[in-house]
């Protein structure tokens, strides 16, 4: 509970503060990593391109200009958002870097994306992903399913 606040309260902060953060245009992926650890505390990299936040409940995945895309495998289900996960992705067609989150009940905000949401996939089973700005939902995805947007996301839900 203390991580989500402490994820939270950032983010709260940054939006306060004129939007989502904006990471500097490191020249690494580690360089990306560290900005997006100091802009948002209580992250754990758990692998080359990859923060995690509430021991897995939050996941951000970054991917290089030069790898924008993932590959499937049996551990995904729709794209490469693990099942039971749903995710917003910073491209079209859940190409780019990758937010994922298991819990419906936390704010899962799209802020340390670091980037527009182009794209929402629900890895799970039943029901609907909600997609907000502010608190308002704006979009709708339903289960085992992704769509490619245009608007202006700051959170998911279900």
């Amino acid at each position: 509970m203390k991580r989500i606040l402490t994820l939270t309260f950032a983010v709260v902060l940054t939006c306060a503060w004129g939007g989502a953060a904006a990471h500097a245009q490191p020249t690494s992926l580690q360089q990306e990593v560290n900005q997006v650890l100091a802009d948002y505390p209580g992250g754990v990299q758990t692998g080359p391109a990859e923060v995690t936040w509430n021991d897995g409940d939050v996941i951000l995945t970054l991917r290089s200009e030069q790898s924008s895309t993932y590959g499937t495998d049996a551990s995904t289900s729709v794209g490469s958002c693990a099942t039971g996960y749903f995710c917003g992705f910073s491209s079209m067609n859940l190409t780019g870097s990758k937010i994922s989150f298991s819990s419906c009940t936390a704010p899962n905000l799209v802020a340390p994306l670091g980037s527009p949401v182009r794209s929402i996939a629900n890895a799970r089973s039943s029901g609907n992903v909600l997609a907000f700005n502010g608190g308002s939902p704006v979009l709708s995805v339903s289960a085992n399913s992704f769509v490619n947007n245009n608007l202006t996301i700051t959170r998911l839900g279900c």
